[in-house]
Parts: structure tokens; sequence; C-alpha cells
């Protein structure tokens, strides 16, 4: 049988302090029982220590190695970095030392050239060489100053142009303290060496144009500055033709409609007014024999073929509209290119601001005809179940259109007497979102009594009801027509006011 493993003594001394303790309060033993024991525990704490402290110096050992590598990098960095700067500054003090050098050889040079050069004209000057000079001409001359005034002013102009004045007339040098060189000598003369001041010297008489003369002076002012005739002609200056204003092609507008009732006429009507309480100048065309458009105005009878002019009240401001009532029938076809009923819109539209035509309703020959003008197509819609059936249809005309005429725009639609307060009105404008997406206005007419008594009274809602919701409604509508397309600006460059 083998042995049993021997149990602990449970008389022997733990190794631990707290279990020490413990087991000298249980045995009745004292202090020095088990000192000993302590001892023991205190030299393996040591011995523990000690192997700590051995591994981090043979840690450190290891790494010495490439921290001494790192160190030599980063001297000889430095070293290399002292190098250059000593180079570059002696570099630097080298380039100084030689431009002072140069500067000083410099300096010392003039003096010994200027004397040199003084000694060399000083001799000529006393020992004239044998031949006679050559005759200066007659333009370095030296004059009196108001001899040289009298003679320019005595030139004919009738003079031939002379010769081209050659370098010794040009650059006449000043006179010296050694004396009067002649010219060849001053040409020779250093620019160093010339004075600061000079004296006044007489040009060379060149001769003058007959505009130099006076009365070609005056025929040349008369004929350019229009403030300077009054000098030579008097008080009444010639009446001249003043050039025409220049104005830019009018932006076109067309309201269509695929059924009556949506207030397609009382749309274009109100917005041309509220465009010209803005300043532009509005052609309204009516596409329709007899439409109701010159009734918005006050008007009490249709003219067509006419053009009349709309005129607001004197203190109120606002431009003039004009409109004109064309029958597309009494047009005939197209000419040698030219379409009869834009030729004649265009004519009347010439010089105004903006142009915006009724389209007959449903008329898919008109509006071809008015699409050569490359308007912008606005369809107001009623919210009804209708408005959401026609929609896929006028685009598809208008599409089918514009493939013919080279263009991609397709209409915008407004909603038109709209009411918030009915659900069917807000499912229907929902849903055209969802069809057209931008190209249904952001805004809708709403929906007032106030547009039918406008109408009765002769007049727009703008006029009979200015503070109204649907009044507010048309001015968003105009401004919403102004950033689509600019109006035509006038230009009055070049024209004169007049007194009258």
């Amino acid at each position: 049988m083998k042995e049993r493993d021997a149990l602990p003594d449970q008389n022997e001394p733990p190794e631990d302090v707290a279990s020490l303790y413990s087991w000298a309060n249980l045995h009745g033993a004292k202090y020095r029982d088990f000192s000993a024991s302590r001892a023991q525990m205190r030299e393996k704490a040591r011995q523990r220590l000690e192997k700590v402290i051995e591994e981090e110096r043979i840690r450190a050992r290891q790494s010495t190695p490439a921290q001494r590598a790192a160190d030599a990098a980063r001297a000889e960095e430095e070293a290399a970095r002292k190098a250059a700067q000593e180079t570059a500054g002696q570099a630097a003090q080298r380039d100084q030392a030689a431009q002072s050098a140069a500067q000083k050889a410099q300096a010392a040079q003039h003096p010994s050239q200027q004397s040199a050069w003084l000694q060399a004209w000083r001799d000529r000057f006393r020992t004239p060489p044998a031949a006679a000079p050559p005759a200066a001409p007659p333009s370095t001359e030296r004059q009196p100053f108001d001899a040289s005034l009298t003679s320019f002013a005595a030139a004919p102009p009738s003079r031939p142009a002379p010769a081209a004045p050659s370098q010794e007339e040009v650059h006449t040098p000043p006179p010296t303290p050694w004396g009067a060189p002649d010219a060849q000598e001053n040409a020779n003369r250093p620019a160093w060496l010339m004075p600061e001041t000079a004296e006044p010297v007489a040009q060379p008489t060149l001769p003058r144009s007959p505009d130099d003369t006076l009365q070609g002076s005056r025929e040349r002012i008369s004929s350019r500055w229009f403030a300077l005739q009054s000098i030579f002609e008097g008080d009444a200056p010639p009446v001249q033709a003043q050039p025409a204003p220049v104005a830019s092609r009018a932006p076109v507008m067309g309201v269509f409609s695929l059924a009556g009732g949506v207030g397609k006429t009382s749309l274009v009507a109100t917005l041309g007014r509220v465009l010209s309480a803005r300043g532009e100048r509005v052609l309204l065309v009516d596409t329709a024999a007899y439409g109701l458009l010159p009734f918005f105005f006050g008007a009490r009878d249709q003219r067509p073929g006419l053009l009349r002019t709309f005129s607001p009240p004197a203190a109120s401001g606002d431009a003039a509209i004009q409109m004109i009532t064309l029958d597309p029938e009494t047009f005939g076809p197209e000419v040698a290119g030219q379409e009869p009923l834009t030729a004649e819109i265009a004519k009347h539209g010439r010089g105004l601001s903006r142009i915006i035509i009724d389209l007959a309703t449903a008329s898919g020959a008109t509006t071809r005809r008015i699409m050569r003008m490359a308007p912008h197509i606005l369809v107001p819609l009623v919210p009804d179940m209708s408005s959401v059936v026609s929609v896929s249809s006028i685009d598809a005309f208008f599409d089918h259109t514009n493939a013919a005429s080279g263009k991609s725009s397709l209409p915008h639609y407004v909603l038109n007497q709209f009411d918030a307060s009915l659900p069917l009105h807000l499912d229907v404008r929902e849903v055209l979102r969802e069809q057209l997406g931008d190209r249904l206005l952001p805004f809708a007419l709403r929906r007032a009594p106030a547009l039918s008594e406008a109408l009765a009274e002769g007049m727009t809602v703008v006029d009979y009801a200015p503070n109204s919701a649907v009044a507010e409604d048309f001015a968003s509508l105009a401004g919403w027509v102004k950033s689509l397309s600019a109006p035509a600006i006038t230009s009055f460059r070049g024209v004169r006011w007049s007194e009258r």
C-alpha cells in the first residue's frame, strides 16, 4: 500500500503575516515564536523586487542600441543643418563683399572716365580741325521765344512735310560751363554730364493739317459736339434728327385652356393690369373674335382689328395698356416663311414691355401659329376631376407641337377658383402636384365673388377690390411672370433731352 500524502501539520506556523497573527493568538504563542517566518516572508519579497529590477535592466540593455542609433541620427541631422547654415552665411558674406568691391571699382572708374573725356574735349575745343564744320540745319538754330511763336503761327497749312529730324535736331544739348560746343560734340557727351535743367529750345517747325487751322477747328467742333455749336453759330443750333430708342424683343406669354369657364380671360386682363401697375407697357391680344377682354377696362363695345389704348387715372402713375382683338381666320396661311398673324402681333408689340395673348379655347390651329413666337404657356385649371383628366391631353398636345418646332418647353399650370375649405380642392391640388411637379405654381388663385362683380362694373378685381385676398394672389402671379421672363428694356442712350 502506498503511503498517504502527509497532511499539513496544524501546529506549523503559516507563511503570510495575517495568518501568522491569527495562529499566534490561537496557540498562545509570542512574537518571537513566529519572527523567523516573518523574516522568510521579507526575504521572499526582497527576492521578487530584485527579480523585477533585473528584468528592467535587461529590457533597458536591449533597447539601448536602437536609442543610440536614433540619437546618432539626430546628432548627424543637427550637424548637417548647422553646416548648411554656416555655408549659406559664408556665401552671403562673399556675395556682399563682391558687390561692395564692384561698387568701389565702378566708383573709382567714373572719375577716370570723366577726366579722360574732359581732357579730350578740351583738346578738341582748343585745336579745331582744319576742315570747316558742316552747316547746322535750320531747325537747330536758337531763336527767341517770341520769334518762334511768330514763325509757327505764320506757317501756311499747305507746306510740304520736311524730312524726319536727325538725332542732332531732336537731342540738342544745353550749353555747358566750358563754352558753346557744336551739335556733334554735344551729341557725343555722356548722359551723366548733362545738366539737370535745360533752357527752352525752339522746336522744329512742323506742317499743320487743315484741321489745325481756325476754320478747320470750327468745322470739326460743329460737326461733332452739339453743345459747342452755339459758340460758332449763335443761340439757334441746327435741328438734328434724334436717334430712335432701341428696344429688345418683348417676351410673349400665351394663356391656354382646353375648356371654357376656367377664368382664362379674367386671368389675362387682371395679370396685364397688375403688370401695368408695376410700370410695364403691356399689349393684350385676344384671338377670339368677340371676346370679353375689352370689357374689363371699361369698354362698351368690341372693335376687332383695331389697336386700342386704355389709360389709367392720371394720378395713379400706372402704365397704359394696349389691346387688340385679332381673328385668326382673317389672316391667310404662311407665305414665304412669314406667318401673317404673328407678324401682326409683333408689329403692334414693338417697343412694349410684354405681350400676353388670350388663346382661343381649344383652338389647336391658332395655338400652333402663336407657338412660332416661342411664348411661355400658362394653363389655368379649376380644382375638379375634368382638370385632372385633361392635363395629360394638354401636355401631349404641346409636346407634339414643340417637337415639330424643335422646342422642348411644356406649359405651366395654376389653380384658379380654389377654396381651401373644400376637401375636394385640397385633394385635387395634391394629385396635380404629384402629376406636374414644379410646373404647378406653388400658389393658387382663390375663389371670390369680387371677380364676377368687377366684370359687371367694367373693372378688374385689382381696381374693384384692391385689398382682397384674390388681388394678392394676382400680385404673386405677376411676380412669378417677371421672374420667368424679364420685360423688354428700351435703351435711350444717345438721346438728348429737349425743352418744350
